[in-house]
């Protein structure tokens, strides 16, 4: 027993160890990166709890024209959404009360206790079921370097508290299925409730146990009558809390999903199972993650054609839950095909835990080693899993975390870092309502700002008008958005405000008085600029990645040549440019050019270090020109901040598909933001 208990010990501090390495860091990081909507959302229903005084059967985001039913177009003026029982989201909001403060490291440190707890118990649950506490290591290592669970492990979604019960559910039911204690029983029941109730895909893995139970009962292994009064308990919560969602949400609208997404025909399909096989394969389990799935597949089928297997075991029972587990959720996973066309943490709330509970029936199946120094072995071979895995997801994480300049929503956290004190300054109160165009997942710049508002997401002028008809008091736009999003989209914009205040980032407005004609770069409080870069391409220039050559058209004039051959051409080092400082800054790039083909060829402004690419962002230049004709363009880049005032600013022309492209005048203006 003592020797049990150091192990568990053991097993307790390595999943404490790797938590901490693979989510120390970011304890106190807004919502960013992958699924910042659906993250941020989460979030915001913390915030609003703590708004409301917690009112748990009113839960609030930020949002005044909710998604459903009216898909943003109307202004309900009320910030209560319906969504499924909000327990997740309801007691990091508890504490932020009782700790005094919002700062998102409360919800990501209750999630990540949350998780740590899942795992030990799917260890104890593990080494249960196997008789071994070097395969329960083997499993815990196999479900916590899964590196989509390691992304959302510290994140904001209900899935990783509903992972963890789910575990728990079934450590107490097999408890009960030793020792016929009913007391655990009804444990377990409470369990895959909790789960059910914050992420109703869990009810697959309780419907799963109790279509298991019902075989048992007509086999006389069970009793009906003892457990049914639980069974109808569980269900009759759950139905509770279903109709008073629906309640809310016919109430006061919702901006959480609450209907089935299947695919419209089998075309449909194949292309959601081809965007996930590109593009999410690798994001659910590692590639060693995989060959161990594999390698337990041949390994048990090999245990059965030589009729060398543990003998025995009570669990092996259990096959039958996973084979109905397995069902529902695939069944599930048809009903709801469209959201795994590019939502991960579906798979989190489906194929996850099956995967996992394969990998643990598989080891419970294979006998102990019989061979000298077996277990040793055993633990060497976990030792190396444990580390390659590990090794695998921990360059996943940092993967994930690049920001580059098409990720307009980890775009919008940052623009909107700051916002509260930014928007304090300038006189706006807490009771002010804020009007955003465009939003990047509409409760992202509202949670930043911590006041309520409306969120145009749309991006055409109707929308943007209508979003200007509404109730508010100040417009805020995100600088580095606003000449793409709006203003090219609605000019009038400069005639119906007036800017109010300027920060690197934003643009705060109100409506405008007089007719008095703005200037754009003045209306987003950009000045002149410090430093100007000319390259005309002159005869006797020395350009690095360019050749100089007589324009054949115009014989007095020289131009640059980028070559079929030249990937990176016309390659510039703007680092003393930026100055030596860390702020953004703005990038106006005016230039003409020529390509001869329809080859992809493109504009790259990036950032980096040591040779590591740390942000980029890109301009195509195909569908800004026409082939065999020269185009003059200007574009106008919002650079974020700078890591460090050592990292590298880079310009260049990528051609990585053997176009020919001529340039002329090129000029670089950079501007203090």
């Amino acid at each position: 027993m003592e020797k049990k208990k150091i192990t568990n010990g053991i097993a307790l501090g390595l999943i404490i160890l790797l938590t901490l390495v693979f989510q120390g860091k970011h304890l106190n990081e807004v919502p960013s990166y992958t699924h910042t909507w659906a993250q941020n959302d989460r979030l915001a229903l913390a915030k609003g709890f703590v708004r409301n005084d917690l009112n748990f059967f009113k839960p609030e985001n930020y949002i005044l024209n909710h998604q459903f039913p009216r898909n943003w177009t109307y202004p309900s003026y009320s910030t209560v959404t319906a969504v499924e029982f909000p327990v997740h989201d309801y007691v990091p909001a508890v504490f932020m009360k009782l700790f005094g403060t919002k700062e998102p490291w409360v919800f990501h440190l209750y999630i990540l206790l949350y998780s740590i707890v899942g795992l030990y118990f799917l260890y104890l649950l593990a080494e249960k079921i196997c008789d071994s506490q070097i395969k329960g290591m083997l499993v815990v290592l196999f479900a916590i370097t899964s590196p989509v669970y390691t992304f959302y492990q510290g994140g904001f979604l209900p899935t990783i508290p509903s992972i963890s019960n789910t575990i728990i559910a079934f450590y107490c039911y097999s408890l009960y299925f030793e020792k016929q204690s009913r007391r655990w029983f009804r444990w377990a029941l409470f369990f895959f409730t909790l789960a059910a109730l914050a992420r109703l895909t869990f009810v697959i893995p309780f419907l799963a146990v109790l279509g298991f139970e019902l075989i048992r009962i007509f086999q006389k292994k069970a009793k009906f009558w003892p457990n049914i009064l639980g069974v109808v308990l569980s269900f009759a919560v759950l139905a509770a809390a279903k109709l008073y969602n629906n309640f809310l949400r016919e109430k006061y609208g919702s901006d959480f999903l609450n209907e089935l997404l299947p695919a419209a025909d089998w075309e449909e399909m194949k292309i959601i199972l081809k965007q996930m096989w590109e593009n999410m394969v690798l994001s659910y389990f590692s590639i060693k993650q995989y060959f161990l799935l594999l390698l337990l597949s041949i390994l048990v089928g090999i245990a059965f054609l030589i009729r060398e297997r543990r003998r025995g075991n009570p669990f092996s029972a259990w096959w039958l839950v996973f084979l109905f587990w397995l069902t529902g959720v695939c069944l599930f996973w048809f009903a709801m095909a469209k959201q795994f066309y590019a939502h991960d943490y579906y798979f989190l709330d489906t194929f996850y835990l099956p995967a996992v509970f394969f990998v643990i029936l598989c080891l419970a199946i294979l006998p102990k080693p019989q061979w000298q120094n077996g277990n040793a072995i055993m633990a060497l071979f976990v030792a190396y899993f444990g580390i390659v895995a590990f090794q695998e997801t921990h360059t996943f994480q940092k993967e994930r975390r690049l920001y580059v300049a098409n990720d307009r929503f980890t775009g919008s956290v940052i623009n909107f870092t700051g916002s509260d004190e930014f928007l304090t300054k300038a006189g706006v109160s807490r009771e002010d309502t804020m009007l955003v165009i465009h939003t990047y997942g509409p409760n992202i710049p509202f949670v930043l700002m911590d006041r309520v508002g409306l969120a145009v997401v749309g991006k055409n002028p109707v929308d943007i008008r209508t979003g200007m008809s509404w109730k508010w008091n100040y417009v805020v736009f995100q600088k580095p958005y606003f000449i793409d999003d709006v203003f090219a989209i609605y000019p009038e914009v400069l005639k119906d405000l007036e800017s109010v205040a300027t920060n690197e980032t934003l643009i705060l407005c109100k409506r405008k008085t007089d007719t008095i004609p703005q200037d754009l770069m003045q209306f987003m409080g950009i000045k002149q600029p410090y430093k100007t870069i000319r390259e005309h391409f002159l005869a006797g220039d020395s350009v690095e990645h360019v050749v100089i050559e007589a324009d054949p058209d115009h014989a007095k004039n020289a131009v640059g040549l980028i070559g079929e051959d030249e990937v990176y051409g016309f390659s510039q080092d703007f680092t003393k440019q930026v100055g030596p400082d860390t702020k953004g800054r703005v990038l106006k790039i005016n230039g003409k050019f020529l390509r001869r083909n329809d080859n992809p060829v493109s504009i790259i402004v990036a950032y980096s270090k040591n040779d590591q690419l740390l942000y980029y962002q890109t301009i195509d230049l195909n569908p800004v020109s026409t082939v065999n004709e020269w185009a003059e363009k200007e574009f106008i880049l919002f650079l974020p901040e700078r890591q460090s005032a050592t990292d590298k600013l880079s310009f260049y022309i990528h051609n990585p598909n053997r176009n020919v492209v001529l340039l002329d005048d090129f000029e670089f203006k950079f501007y203090r933001n």
